[in-house]
């Protein structure tokens, strides 16, 4: 057992996979005085902070059985139950796989496999949706697609129908690779979204189409909830303000708002149909022609800035281990930016990088800024600096190599002639 647990007078938190979104709740949480181990395949961000202990395991598309058996393993050592708090979709999906094993061990922050598996089936997902008139972007399978080529109205985006899934295939890893080169390929007519579905199809990834809905990314918001039984205790929303690359891509930079009444509904209703527990992430699109709201999915664990909660009043990890730890009965919902003052995150090395030079070489280059105007956007606003804590220094360290190695990669890229579209 670790020096640091066997010293330990609170329960431990094992955060499993752990790039920004682990790197937050472990942050988090250690603040709290809450012992945690970073639980990851690999050495990432999270595994860094002074405030976690890193844990070595199989990764979990490798080989599931190992994983959970890992998890026992190391359960056993243990004097009081952990909490297990996953961040990714196939590493939530294979604790879920393996809760009835793991849960005389650990407080497992997952819903059951039944919703996990629903949620992770986009396809299925979609029409779920639609069966519980919830707004969502049309979905076809390939074949569908295939029949109608000439009546969908374009574009159409193919999309692979988990990224990542967790099992024991040996072929599982380049199959993910595959995977998430398809993870969102939007197409503008007949002839290319054939060639893309007859790439999926000799890669064996399974993929479906889904309408797109007009916007960039900063059309998207972020509904973030911790539930219990179908019950929201703790809500956050935001909106992406940039991301990268600036039509589909990941958050860079974030903003949490008071949340809207139409978001909490929404919420509320999609957590009591599924009977939630655990912490997931609703992603919505604002479609920017008509101004319609549909619901793109629910991700079954947080999502890559879910560091900016704290700030925002509404820590979505400390409620978790107060509720399956502690046991603390919560009166109200806890709900972001109650003070009605907006919080903003940012992974602040890639947005200074994508603002300065590569946002230049995207489909949005009136992004592009001096250092001056950047920096001057911050101005007096509360802001969450991912990668900068002054309590956290080994993180910064890592951070700046890691950024200059993105720019070189990014620069090659660059000379390739590719652009970050």
């Amino acid at each position: 057992m670790y020096t640091k647990l066997q010293k330990a007078t609170l329960p431990t938190v094992l955060v499993l996979n752990c790039h920004y979104n682990g790197l937050s709740l472990i942050q988090s949480l250690g603040r709290h005085g809450i012992p945690v181990l970073a639980v990851d395949s690999a050495r990432g961000i999270g595994t860094r902070s002074r405030y976690a202990e890193y844990f070595q395991v199989v990764d979990p598309s490798r080989d599931r059985e190992a994983f959970v058996k890992a998890l026992i393993d190391l359960g056993s050592e243990f004097k009081e139950k952990p909490l297990i708090l996953p961040t990714n979709d196939h590493w939530a999906e294979a604790l879920a796989w393996g809760a009835e094993q793991l849960s005389p061990y650990y407080h497992l922050c997952v819903a059951d496999l039944d919703t996990v598996e629903l949620l992770l089936d986009k396809e299925r997902f979609g029409r779920w949706a639609i069966e519980n008139d919830i707004q969502v972007p049309k979905v076809w399978t390939s074949n569908e697609a295939l029949e109608r080529l000439d009546k969908l109205s374009y574009p159409v985006a193919v999309k692979a129908n988990t990224r990542r899934r967790s099992g024991q295939s040996r072929d599982s890893v380049a199959q993910a690779r595959n995977a998430d080169r398809l993870r969102f390929v939007p197409c503008e007519g007949a002839f290319e979204l054939t060639e893309v579905l007859a790439e999926a199809k000799s890669s064996n990834v399974p993929v479906f189409c889904q309408q797109v809905i007009s916007g960039r990314s900063d059309a998207m918001r972020t509904i973030g909830v911790y539930a219990q039984q179908g019950e929201v205790l703790g809500l956050l929303y935001g909106r992406k303000v940039k991301g990268f690359p600036a039509r589909y891509g990941d958050c860079v930079v974030g903003g949490a708002e008071p949340v809207p009444n139409w978001a909490r509904d929404m919420a509320i209703k999609c957590c009591k149909l599924l009977n939630y527990t655990g912490i997931a992430e609703l992603e919505v699109m604002i479609d920017t022609c008509t101004g319609e709201r549909h619901l793109i999915e629910i991700n079954p664990r947080s999502w890559s800035w879910v560091g900016i909660g704290p700030r925002a009043g509404v820590d979505l990890a400390w409620i978790a281990y107060q509720d399956l730890v502690q046991g603390v009965q919560q009166g109200n919902r806890i709900e972001g930016c109650a003070d009605g003052q907006p919080v903003y995150y940012t992974k602040v090395l890639d947005d200074l990088q994508n603002s300065i030079v590569w946002y230049r070489f995207s489909s949005a280059p009136e992004w592009a800024q001096s250092p001056l105007t950047w920096w001057r956007w911050f101005g007096n606003k509360k802001v969450v600096f991912a990668e900068f804590s002054h309590d956290d220094l080994a993180v910064i360290w890592y951070s700046i190599v890691a950024s200059i190695r993105q720019f070189f990669v990014k620069s090659y890229k660059v000379m390739s002639g590719k652009r970050f579209d």
